[in-house]
């Protein structure tokens, strides 16, 4: 715990410090007074922002997601075990009890927003007291009392309210740089201060996730200090798999879309997860094994940087330590077990990692030093090379990427428990089972299918030669016929925030459907290329 305050902290300062270190440049190099005025004006407009966000929350929830808020004598009536939790931290803390909300949607979600604490509101679905049991929601909505009680509405409005700030300094000294261009001394110190700003700013933009993600192992903990951890754990599970199998309806996909970064779990990462989270129910350590990718795996560090929650295996490792500092059982989700089972080596892990950056690069670097040669050789009509270049290593490349060995028999949950998945080099399996809908539940034209077995749920990704008019022909007029249908899949296993397998082949009942992704990946790079050719020959003949 002390680790993850302090993290927080450091954080903040950090974001301060790059800040005040910008805003003091620029006011050394222009000392431009309209700058100030922007930035106050961004602390007013962030401030009249932060006082009436939980009010229009509020309406929106209504509006849309029939948001109903239950007074005290219904919550203790419906549900004692929440009424108790709720008033124990208020009455321990010093606070008013938060309002409760109900939304009658059967997807399992939490959220907690408001402005302090002493106003703050914690909304539940239906679907939470449909999946958890009492033990599991007390420590879901003590994860959420852990939000309230170290204030992390007002810890990430000021967090984000600084990266604004950043985007501010970098604005203003754009605009200097452009009005005082033919002063050398200015205007070079107001290019510098801009290109400062603008890193600023995008660092800031992913330290705001990192803090984001802190304040989640908080409120983790939080929960583990109030019930146990391992019922925490298994919420998570559960909520994941919920997310996954509930079919949305349009009120439920915006609900958890605007609500990502508040929920119990980031939505995203939930959907892939909990499609292979069913298999826990009869088998726990498949759930465990599906984790090891998060834990160990480089990528899965990569991945996570975008995120606004940890991803569910550094969660659940988390909460193994609490249980273990705590001597409480913790036995559902092993992951240290998990990991000696399948005998992870993190070095090996760690060179394949450093092997397959290189092969997604490759192409890239390729067009890019052709293009350096070029403008060196002050011959930029040579620059065109760059597309032929990239497209000699890519076609190089797809033997790797889409290796055409014969597929391998495999099962939705020992393809999750690959620690060594990658998101750029396949693996070729084959998968039987049954097409059980489309990744976008309700879309009349989503190309890509779940598909199931008895251990999981996996998403099965077409991708057409044609790119986006294929993808959406297929989606339209050759997907609905298998949906129902029992068969098999073959094609590459690739793994990011959950995994997926590119299609080969389909084939079911209703027939068979085929598809040459890797195809797809070279007539993507033609199509990007001749984009960028373009600009090129703009760039160096002057339109």
């Amino acid at each position: 715990m002390p680790k993850l305050y302090f993290a927080s902290l450091v954080t903040l300062s950090l974001l301060a410090a790059m800040l005040i270190g910008v805003f003091l440049a620029a006011m050394v190099a222009l000392g431009q007074v309209d700058l100030g005025l922007a930035l106050i004006l961004t602390l007013v407009i962030n401030a009249v922002l932060f006082v009436i966000s939980p009010f229009l929350t509020d309406l929106m929830l209504r509006w849309i997601n029939k948001l109903e808020w239950l007074d005290e004598a219904t919550v203790r009536q419906r549900y004692p075990h929440v009424y108790a939790i709720i008033h124990e931290v208020a009455r321990e803390y010093g606070f008013t009890a938060p309002f409760i909300g109900f939304i009658p949607d059967r997807n399992p979600t939490a959220f907690t927003y408001g402005i302090l604490r002493s106003n703050a509101r914690i909304v539940l679905t239906q679907g939470i007291f449909e999946v958890l049991n009492e033990e599991e929601t007390r420590a879901v909505v003590a994860h959420e009392l852990g939000h309230i009680v170290n204030r992390d509405f007002l810890v990430m409005t000021v967090a984000g309210m600084l990266v604004q700030m950043m985007y501010q300094v970098y604005a203003a000294m754009r605009r200097a740089s452009e009005k005082q261009s033919g002063k050398k001394d200015k205007g070079g110190a107001a290019v510098m201060v801009a290109v400062a700003a603008y890193i600023a700013y995008i660092l800031g933009e992913y330290i705001l996730l990192y803090l984001s993600r802190t304040r989640e192992y908080l409120a983790d903990s939080f929960s583990a200090e109030r019930v146990e951890a391992r019922h925490l754990a298994s919420a998570l599970v559960k909520v994941a798999y919920g997310i996954a199998r509930i079919e949305d309806t349009d009120a439920s996909r915006e609900l958890l879309a605007s609500t990502r970064h508040l929920g119990i779990v980031d939505v995203r990462n939930a959907r892939h997860f909990g499609l292979v989270a069913e298999a826990a129910a009869a088998r726990p350590e498949a759930a465990a094994e599906a984790m090891l990718f998060d834990i160990y795996n480089p990528w899965a560090k990569l991945i996570e940087i975008g995120s606004t929650h940890p991803l569910t295996g550094h969660r659940i490792q988390h909460l193994a330590t609490i249980a273990r500092d705590k001597r409480q059982r913790f036995d559902d989700y092993d992951v240290e077990g998990a990991a000696r089972r399948k005998r992870v080596d993190p070095a090996a892990l760690r060179r394949k990692f450093a092997s397959e950056l290189v092969l997604l690069l490759m192409p890239y670097l390729a067009g890019a030093l052709v293009i350096v040669a070029a403008l060196a050789s002050e011959q930029p009509a040579l620059a065109v090379l760059a597309l032929p270049a990239g497209l000699i290593v890519w076609a190089m490349s797809i033997p790797r990427r889409f290796p055409f060995s014969d597929p391998a028999r495999a099962s939705v949950a020992d393809l999750m428990g690959d620690v060594a998945a990658s998101p750029v080099v396949g693996r070729a399996v084959r998968l039987d089972g049954e097409v059980i809908g489309r990744a976008d539940a309700g879309s009349i034209v989503g190309e890509d299918t779940v598909f199931a077995d008895r251990t999981g749920r996996i998403i099965v990704d077409f991708r057409s030669l044609l790119a986006g008019l294929g993808d959406l022909w297929t989606g339209w007029r050759r997907i609905a016929p298998h949906i129902g249908q029992k068969g098999h899949v073959e094609g590459w296993f690739r793994r990011t925030q959950g995994g997926f397998v590119i299609m080969s082949s389909l084939e079911t009942g209703a027939g068979r459907l085929t598809a040459k992704p890797y195809l797809q990946g070279i007539v993507s790079l033609l199509l990007y290329g001749a984009v960028i050719v373009c600009v090129l020959a703009f760039l160096a003949y002057g339109g």
